[in-house]
């Protein structure tokens, strides 16, 4: 019975977080670059029973032989999903979407992306703002303050005598405002990073990420798993935006089959309990 009592117990704790992860999947559906997290479940704790090296010791068994005995449940792994989200036409030049893998870079001050911190993000909706420091320049910022970084970790620095355009491999072109010449080629580009492995990534709100150094396997840097891509590798689209990848249809299935779950190992919590009442009533 206490062992009743352990098992349900987990799994309803397991099944809560659970729920709760659904729950945020579900809350972020509108979220631009949102990626869902999926969890999966691992048994706690398992013993084997088989028969005993004498048979004398194993009259009156009942049980098949190799009967494994199980102590429950719970939540093992969380992995994010990292499929391509929907295409939302903005007609804004200075939100980016990226195609396939890849994550933009985003400063915070320190000096302006270079000592400050940098965080990874999918959610392409930059915006023009004055640089404080240089009259009729500009930098792109998204909605939390974070500075677009280039391929060197430099904050993207535009004037504003130039239109500004984004290619398809990442690159910017200028043009002079009033139409005359031709478009020449800004050394910046923007820096779009591919990461090995998105489940080391740490959530540090407003759908930004970052990657927890002390938490790497021992021997890993966050140079080993953050590569910088080139030219042509990556692929931009100006004028869009990356929509989540939940798929609310598949997450309210989830949700149900969760919660009726939830409701079973409550049930038997209970169960488990009342067992325990009528034993403790017999030995008195």
């Amino acid at each position: 019975m206490n062992t009743s009592l352990f098992i349900s117990s987990g799994a309803m704790q397991a099944y809560q977080q659970k729920i709760d992860n659904t729950a945020n999947n579900v809350a972020n559906v509108n979220t631009n670059g949102y990626k869902r997290k999926d969890h999966s479940f691992s048994e706690i704790l398992a013993s084997q029973i088989n028969h005993q090296g004498r048979t004398d010791q194993e009259v009156g068994r009942l049980t098949p032989d190799g009967l494994r005995v199980g102590y429950g449940t719970r939540i093992g792994l969380t992995q994010t999903n990292m499929e391509q989200g929907q295409a939302i036409a903005t007609g804004n030049p200075f939100d980016l979407m990226i195609k396939g893998n890849g994550f933009f870079q985003v400063g915070y001050p320190g000096a302006v992306g270079v000592n400050g911190e940098v965080r990874f993000t999918r959610d392409g909706s930059f915006h023009l703002t004055p640089n404080p420091y240089v009259d009729g320049s500009y930098h792109l910022v998204n909605a939390n303050g974070g500075y677009l970084l280039d391929q060197n970790g430099q904050a993207l620095e535009f004037n504003d005598q130039y239109e500004v355009n984004f290619t398809e491999n990442g690159q910017i072109q200028l043009r002079d405002k009033n139409g005359q010449g031709i478009a020449f080629r800004s050394p910046q580009q923007v820096g779009i990073v591919d990461i090995q492995n998105p489940n080391v990534l740490e959530n540090l709100g407003n759908n930004e990420f970052g990657i927890n150094a002390a938490e790497l396997p021992a021997g890993t840097t966050v140079d080993n798993l953050v590569r910088m891509m080139q030219p042509g590798e990556a692929q931009l689209s100006s004028g869009y935006l990356e929509g989540s990848n939940v798929d609310l249809t598949t997450e309210m299935v989830e949700l149900m089959t969760s919660q009726r779950s939830f409701q079973m190992n409550a049930r038997a919590v209970s169960y488990a309990d009342q067992m325990m009442g009528i034993a403790s009533n017999i030995l008195r």
